[in-house]
């Protein structure tokens, strides 16, 4: 059962550190202002209508056209378009962001905060495409093609990282699956070549797993270690709260694959959105279609523990609305605080959950991240390649190392990453 917050009850422990404004869509030259201004509509707009297209051109998807064309032209003049609620549409989420909404009743596009603006896009998308009264996917051929065009290079993966757990030593296991499902983000949707390219993708993820310490601008994975290898035999449990389907969804398995067969953890829960949102963004069918393809195209880890995992309850599924959704992640409904309390550490997974974390604000980039994330339930680590204009915790030293190689563009290409780790009890 998918759960969805009711916004009361909801945990309001901030950050230890003062918190700085939040990023706003109204700055010409950010990132934020040319996503919202122009490549949400010429980019991911023209790609849903393009994606739909069987549908949108029988007689029934005539309504969705329409109430596409409708956000298409919002989304024509951002700067004076306001921002109408969210419909009945039968989501057990109308209520929420009927209040997420409130505040910006005489907003528009470019004015309201960047985080909410972003996810109220895919939130009215779900409402155009009826998603809560037909179970309508309008990502699921995008996130199918993700999968399909990651077979060869996962079946590649997945046999060093065979190599890797036989030779038997746990943090040589976890280092290799750790940085994997980091870099795998730098494989997401922008970069899922169809098929026939398998062999440009497996250049490219030898590349950057090759550079990933190079490219890394915080490193906490020592801490990471030290503290999963703290759980002794039993391991206790470990989250991971995901982000995209397709290849960078494989290598969050194979880091939960490696955490069990290593005895670090007992357990994985995977956190996963409520409906679909992000064009890529997991939800429990995609994982569950996941392992189902990867067992029948033989990938041996898939059909030799995999499967079994889900069977036994080593791993499950925790699917909430509140994951598509914009609140800060210090602002949490008490059943998702319940949930993760149980957590011996928690993977934060992607840029979109790394913005929430941090609250989509203007952070200085040298704020410690201890001092940031110091309000989260668990222990947690972020794993991120930055593409977005915010972070933390990143040293003078690093930021001006990227700047000098990448100084346009080192904050959004999803180059650079990190790996941030804090155990909020022992700060």
């Amino acid at each position: 059962m998918i759960s969805t917050p009711t916004a009361e009850g909801m945990s309001t422990t901030k950050p230890r550190a003062t918190l700085p404004p939040i990023i706003l869509s109204n700055v010409p030259g950010t990132w934020a202002y040319d996503t919202m201004s122009r490549r949400i509509r010429d980019d991911i707009l023209v790609r849903i209508y393009a994606e739909n297209d069987a549908l949108l051109s029988t007689p029934e998807g005539a309504n969705i056209k329409a109430q596409l064309d409708q956000l298409k032209q919002e989304l024509s003049t951002p700067q004076t378009s306001s921002l109408s609620p969210i419909q009945n549409d039968g989501g057990p989420d109308v209520s929420v962001w009927g209040k997420i909404m409130a505040p910006y009743a005489k907003s528009n596009w470019l004015d309201a905060p960047w985080l909410v603006t972003e996810f109220y896009f895919y939130r009215r998308i779900v409402q155009i495409f009826g998603y809560f009264q037909t179970g309508y996917d309008p990502f699921k051929d995008q996130k199918r093609l993700g999968l399909e065009g990651a077979l060869e290079l996962t079946q590649q993966l997945a046999a060093r990282a065979e190599e890797v757990h036989k030779a038997g030593e746990p943090e040589t296991g976890l280092r290799f699956a750790l940085f994997a499902s980091l870099w795998g983000n730098k494989m997401d949707l922008s970069l899922w070549p169809s098929q026939s390219d398998a062999v440009n993708k497996a250049q490219i993820f030898a590349n950057v797993l090759e550079a990933s310490s190079i490219n890394l601008l915080a490193d906490d994975f020592p801490a990471v270690a030290a503290h999963l290898k703290e759980g002794g035999k039993e391991g206790g449990r470990v989250d991971i709260i995901v982000d995209n389907a397709g290849f960078e969804l494989i290598t969050d398995l194979l880091l939960a694959d490696a955490l069990l067969v290593h005895g670090l953890a007992a357990k994985v829960v995977f956190h996963t959105k409520g409906h679909p949102t992000f064009v890529s963004d997991a939800m429990d069918k995609d994982v569950q279609e996941t392992i189902e393809y990867l067992a029948a195209a033989g990938v041996f880890a898939a059909k030799d523990r995999w499967v079994s995992y889900m069977k036994t309850g080593q791993w499950e599924l925790h699917a909430h609305n509140y994951w598509a959704q914009p609140f800060p992640f210090w602002e949490r409904p008490r059943d998702v605080s319940e949930d993760l309390k149980k957590a011996r550490l928690a993977f934060v997974k992607g840029d979109a959950n790394y913005r929430r974390l941090l609250g989509d604000r203007e952070w200085e980039l040298g704020t410690p991240f201890e001092e940031v994330a110091s309000y989260f339930p668990c222990p947690v680590v972020a794993l991120r390649t930055l593409k977005a204009e915010l972070g933390c915790g990143m040293a003078e030293g690093e930021v001006g190392r990227a700047i000098k190689a990448d100084a346009k563009d080192w904050m959004v290409t999803g180059k650079y990453g990190v790996v941030q780790f804090v155990d909020p009890e022992k700060l």
